[in-house]
């Protein structure tokens, strides 16, 4: 599966607020809570089920300062965290391709 052009999107049954800086999630499911960095909380709030992660990582790289190797390696763990534990969902309906797509 590739992370970066799939679209994801929170789930709705997650509660969220910025406490200090961090992002701090609660699964309304199961009780328990969960805390991002400033990072991780940027990529929590531009999941919106319409960027790909491609587009993502690129909007994290122009806000910090950090290489494209480790912001991609940093951002498919805590996807795949956050899948995981149920906080977000894949949008299997979109799919966004890097390439354009050919003239009919």
């Amino acid at each position: 599966m590739d992370h970066m052009k799939r679209v994801y999107k929170k789930n709705e049954k997650i509660a969220w607020r910025i406490v200090e800086g961090d992002g701090v999630l609660l699964n309304l499911s199961t009780g328990y809570y969960y805390t991002l960095n400033e990072v991780g909380r940027f990529l929590w709030e531009t999941l919106d089920g319409k960027k790909p992660l491609s587009d993502i990582l690129t909007d994290i790289i122009g806000c910090y300062d950090v290489d494209t190797e480790t912001a991609k390696n940093d951002m498919i763990t805590l996807i795949e965290d956050l899948l995981q534990e149920g906080l977000i969902v894949a949008d299997d309906s979109v799919e966004k391709d890097a390439s354009p797509s050919p003239a009919p």
